[in-house]
């Protein structure tokens, strides 16, 4: 993953879920750690299809449980 495109998405899920970065890790899962609920997520993915221009369908979003997941599939997809 590069180091642009990982930067970008811990910025996109600190900003959408109202965190500090430093307050999560990509270990941190969604719902349990943070609280983040669906309406979070879909959000959180349509602010990575404006930026980074990778979509995540929500099917797939629904398999993302931690935020080092959800970086690896948009690195794949970047």
């Amino acid at each position: 993953m590069s180091t642009t495109t990982e930067s970008t998405v811990d910025e996109i899920v600190a900003e959408r879920l109202g965190l500090a970065e430093s307050a999560f890790d990509d270990e941190t899962r969604f719902e349990e750690d943070v609280d983040a609920e669906s309406l979070d997520l879909v959000e959180l993915a349509e602010a990575v299809e404006a930026t980074v221009g990778v979509h995540v369908p929500d099917e797939d979003l629904a398999d993302l449980e931690t935020v080092g997941e959800f970086k690896a599939y948009v690195a794949e997809r970047a």
